[in-house]
């Protein structure tokens, strides 16, 4: 990985992986890239979940408990699977978790009407669960697969894996619905494509079967759990993780109520939704290369501004700026999961970076709850949509505030990572 490995003492064979020539799109790298595209197309299509529960009469209280117990899952299992599997390859937890996730999404299909709460309950925790084996196990490979100095431009491009499914799908969905006829049949479709990706397992499986921590491995050569634990609570990471926990948030607040405020507005919720897609696929694609020369810590600070001032002008801007502001929360958010992603990475001991990594995914699982459930609330007290864009924009700020105040904690350690080679 980068040229190190991930495991002091990884038998000669896997160390030849981890030191290949620094080549971003290696076959590894993309083979990656498409199968969790594959992942991702299967779970684009939950963005019609909460309309299926509302047409099968589910009450509002228990929507958002089937919502949320999908990222909490996620959230719990994820650090756990990133542990578990540091000392085992990943190609049979991979393959399971494929193969349960497309079965639980085939079995929508079977929700009874009598009880559909408890099945579709246990559906989305299989899934849950699936996921953040199947995550643990991709993010751990892609930062053996990125060569040294390029670490902003593989997250970026990893991104997309998650924007292209995101952007095209919801819009292919909506044309198959009528010939397909109802939202479980849309997921069982979806499962084929799940299911697809255990072909790219073959050409992938050297990498896979490369394990983080060597099993055979002295005690000289492979960190014991709790040495290793202690390494990650003192990584000097915590400001980091927090400030991506705030980027969570404020983009779950934004994009789960953004069609309310196009309700209020009169404006179509696909001009937001296209534009910062587009927006953050051209950035990533084109710049790709240059965001490894950014400065990690103020380049984040300035994408927090744009962000912010992008959510309020979507508020309380004028119609014809609405997609001049989405442009602008395209572009912030295009480069800022970049940069503390790369932040994360560059500063984390060799044998804690997919742990770390992972950990940041936590964030991002958590800020799954916390945003809608945040956003509710201010809705709740009165605020309205507009009040919880206010209040995404004021996480914006906590956000700089957190990679700001590491930065000048850390000072002149970092200098040397604000212009990566």
């Amino acid at each position: 990985m980068l040229s190190e490995n991930l495991s002091s003492g990884g038998a000669a064979p896997e160390a030849k992986l981890s030191q290949a020539p620094g080549k971003m799109l290696s076959r590894d790298f993309v083979l990656l890239l498409t199968m969790t595209m594959c992942s991702n197309i299967a779970y684009a299509v939950y963005y019609c979940f909460e309309q299926w529960l509302t047409n099968i009469d589910i009450s509002p209280n228990w929507r958002g408990a089937l919502i949320s117990s999908f990222f909490a899952m996620i959230l719990i299992f994820r650090p756990l699977a990133s542990f578990l599997l540091l000392r085992r390859s990943k190609i049979w937890v991979l393959s399971i978790s494929i193969i349960l996730s497309s079965l639980a999404m085939m079995s929508y299909l079977l929700v009874d009407e009598s009880r559909p709460v408890e099945f579709i309950l246990a559906l989305r925790i299989v899934q849950g669960i699936t996921l953040a084996f199947y995550s643990s196990c991709t993010v751990a490979v892609l930062v053996d697969c990125i060569p040294k100095g390029k670490s902003a431009q593989g997250f970026a491009l990893f991104s997309l894996a998650h924007l292209l499914p995101n952007a095209v799908i919801p819009i292919l969905a909506e044309s198959l619905l009528p010939l397909l006829g109802s939202e479980p049949r849309l997921f069982a479709a979806a499962a084929a494509l799940g299911l697809s990706s255990l072909f790219l397992l073959i050409p992938l499986a050297p990498r896979l079967k490369k394990k983080e921590l060597d099993a055979d491995s002295s005690d000289e050569e492979t960190p014991a759990r709790g040495e290793l634990l202690r390494s990650v609570a003192h990584s000097g990471l915590f400001l980091i993780f927090m400030a991506c926990l705030a980027s969570g948030v404020m983009v779950m607040m934004v994009n789960t109520f953004i069609k309310g405020l196009c309700v209020i507005k009169d404006i179509h919720p696909a001009m937001f939704f296209t534009t910062y897609s587009l927006v953050m696929i051209g950035v990533r694609l084109l710049g790709g290369r240059r965001l490894n020369n950014l400065p990690r810590y103020r380049s984040a600070a300035i994408c927090c501004a744009l962000m912010a001032a992008g959510i309020l002008g979507l508020a309380w801007g004028p119609l014809w700026g609405f997609i001049p502001f989405s442009i602008l929360y395209g572009l912030g958010m295009s480069v800022l999961y970049p940069m503390t992603a790369s932040a994360i990475y560059e500063r984390s001991r060799p044998g804690a970076r997919s742990i770390n990594s992972n950990l940041m995914m936590a964030t991002f699982d958590a800020s799954g709850i916390i945003g809608p459930m945040l956003g509710g609330l201010l809705i709740n007290a009165g605020f309205g949509y507009r009040g919880v864009f206010a209040g995404a924009a004021m996480v914006a700020a906590v956000c700089a505030a957190c990679m700001w105040i590491d930065w000048l904690k850390t000072g002149r350690k970092i200098k040397t990572e604000e212009q990566c080679p």
